[in-house]
């Protein structure tokens, strides 16, 4: 049993309903009363998206009209690439701002390196460049005994005779003194044909001539010492701390159980830190399902695909599947040990499924009704799924099918909302569901978790955004509206 994925099986082309394109248009045609109609939802978060199942049309809901601003799907166009732009969800938008602003960052160094570059075919100092006078100067003051032959060759042409004769004579006649500061290449050289002259002349079977040689080492000693400075790698890491949904097991180990999480994450490797925090394992009272002794050697995505490979089984594969497919870009798995295999791929599966009715696993005639029960062992909100028939009133069935409780997790899980209270009405208006109950809703022993539950179930359909209480009509806990929770925040 999976969840649904990829797009909306009612989605097509207003003049064929078997094509359908990857990305909105505004040809795309609703087909699930069978005739072709507008869509006034954003085809982008609903049809083209896994969140296809919880869109208003898909579901049943109530639609607003394709006045509402917030649900028409592109009303006008503007033309040109502003009206392309435009069109962009703000992913892609920010996506291509950045490949505009790293675009851009290249061509100032292009154009700085050609600078130089001009700046030194031309002779003139380029910037922070100020030694470069000094071996000009150099040749122009070596010269000094040169220039005494170079006049006394011939006066008239001394202009053009010291420009074309003093630059090859100077760092030809003087090279062994001058050059002793200029490049550091020359000094192994010079040394040992500078020492052989005064250390060969005292004596034959003289041993200076080791002793001459170790001068040259010295400078090569150094060089490590010139290596060492550039230490890049020990810069500190681009370090983050980012909230992460971790899938652990419940005290009674029938249930998995989710519990977000705050994880310092390096260079935005939040998969690794992901799975890093499963094998560190839970906390308060949740149960361990990967191996401690598993150490994770690497992980890449490609094409939706996370491969994660461990030096050992680690154990708690739907913890690692559920985990890691909580992030959009990973839809499978494949679990891989020292780089084998570890059966194939898996897909996201139904999450603590309740099925009553043995409903068979059709997506067109049945629906996933996400409800959430306090941990009869724990302090955790445990989410489940519940299949029923195909409706059009998702609110209402979900709030119903809280009322009847968990069902086969009796014992893993408890009831916050007492067993008689009552749906009195329903209404979603602007995205906010007032639900009504009767007035032993009210009485709860529990009542912060009775309401909790019911948030956090409601919220967790995309298009309900808050939730109002009301008791026998009236308004419940000051008319709040209370918003989507941090459901298990560690």
């Amino acid at each position: 049993m999976a969840e649904p994925t990829g797009h909306c099986p009612y989605l097509g082309l207003k003049q064929n309903r078997a094509i359908r394109f990857a990305s909105p248009t505004a040809e795309h045609r609703c087909y699930i009363s069978g005739e072709p109609r507008e869509i006034p939802v954003d085809q982008a978060g609903f049809c083209l998206s896994q969140g296809h199942v919880q869109c208003p049309l898909y579901m049943g809901l109530t639609v607003p009209s394709t006045n509402d601003p917030t649900l028409v799907l592109a009303p006008t166009r503007t033309p040109g690439l502003r009206g392309w732009f435009a069109a962009l969800s703000p992913r892609d938008r920010l996506i291509y701002s950045l490949m505009l602003g790293m675009l851009a960052v290249i061509i100032g160094i292009y154009l700085l390196v050609g600078v130089q570059t001009l700046l030194r075919r031309s002779g003139l100092p380029q910037i922070g460049q100020a030694p470069t006078a000094s071996p000009v100067e150099q040749p122009s003051a070596a010269p000094t005994a040169a220039e005494a032959t170079a006049a006394a060759t011939s006066a008239p042409p001394s202009p053009t005779e010291v420009a074309t004769a003093t630059p090859p004579p100077a760092p030809t006649a003087k090279p062994t003194d001058a050059p002793l500061i200029l490049p550091p290449t020359p000094l192994p050289t010079q040394a040992p044909t500078s020492t052989p002259g005064p250390t060969s002349t005292p004596g034959a079977a003289s041993a200076p001539m080791p002793t001459a040689i170790p001068r040259p080492k010295p400078s090569s000693t150094p060089r490590p010492a010139a290596t060492q400075p550039p230490t890049p790698t020990q810069q500190p890491a681009n370090v983050s701390v980012k909230l992460v949904t971790l899938y652990f097991a419940d005290p009674s180990g029938k249930l998995l159980v989710p519990a977000q999480r705050n994880t310092r994450v390096e260079d935005n490797r939040i998969a690794e830190a992901a799975i890093n925090e499963l094998i560190a394992g839970p906390r308060n009272g949740l149960g361990r399902l990967v191996s401690s002794d598993a150490s994770l050697l690497d992980i890449h995505i490609e094409g939706g695909r996370a491969t994660a490979n461990f030096d050992r089984d680690p154990g708690g594969i739907d913890s690692l599947v559920f985990t890691l497919t909580e992030f959009p870009s990973i839809s499978s798995v494949q679990i891989q040990v020292n780089g084998a295999d570890q059966g194939g791929p898996r897909a996201r599966p139904v999450l603590n499924p309740i099925n009553p009715q043995n409903l068979a696993v059709d997506y067109g005639s049945t629906e996933f009704l996400p409800l959430y029960f306090p941990s009869a062992g724990s302090s955790y909100d445990v989410r489940v799924i519940r299949m029923v028939p195909k409706t059009k009133q998702v609110a209402e069935a979900t709030v119903r099918a809280l009322l009847e409780g968990p069902g086969p997790y009796e014992g893993s899980l408890r009831r916050a909302i007492p067993a008689n209270t009552e749906l009195r009405g329903i209404k979603l208006q602007n995205g906010v569901v007032l639900v009504d109950f009767t007035q032993p809703f009210a009485d709860a022993p529990e009542l912060d978790a009775a309401m909790r539950t019911v948030v956090e179930s409601l919220t967790t359909l995309k298009t309900v955004s808050g939730v109002q209480f009301l008791v026998e009509g009236r308004a419940f806990a000051d008319g709040k509206v209370f918003r989507r929770p941090s459901i298990n925040q560690e």
